[in-house]
């Protein structure tokens, strides 16, 4: 069973086509560089990750989620999808009204936040002319 940081780190943070470097993986987490390490090996001793050598520095290490990576991570969110919606159906129709516009409110704070939508998005600040 994979911890939270385990599936942060498996999930849409190396869920993408073209693999991300070590160095952006430990910026998104917000980790030391060991501690992602270690995780990374976790992750690669599974069967979900793969090091890959980065196309352009020989320093630098790419990490690919494997058919394996994805196969779980279908799972989980699965999973997650299944708990949420049995939560939502529970809860009580204006406790789930409230819930919708808060998100929605929330939702747009980012969107209009120019440094949280780059945030979200993993997208460098626009710098300012």
């Amino acid at each position: 069973m994979l911890c939270c940081d385990q599936r942060r780190a498996s999930g849409g943070r190396l869920d993408c086509q073209d693999g991300m470097r070590m160095r952006t993986l430990t910026h998104l987490l917000g980790a030391s560089p060991p501690s992602v390490s270690r995780l990374v090996d976790r992750h690669v001793a599974l069967g979900f990750v793969q090091r890959r050598p980065s196309p352009d520095s020989r320093r630098e290490v790419m990490l690919c989620v494997t058919s394996s990576g994805r196969q779980h991570l279908t799972r989980v969110r699965q999973r997650r999808d299944q708990l949420l919606l049995r939560a939502l159906a529970g809860m009580p129709g204006p406790q789930r009204a409230v819930l919708t516009d808060g998100l929605a409110g929330l939702q747009q704070a980012v969107t209009e936040h120019p440094m949280l939508r780059h945030e979200v998005l993993d997208l460098p600040p626009t710098p300012r002319v």
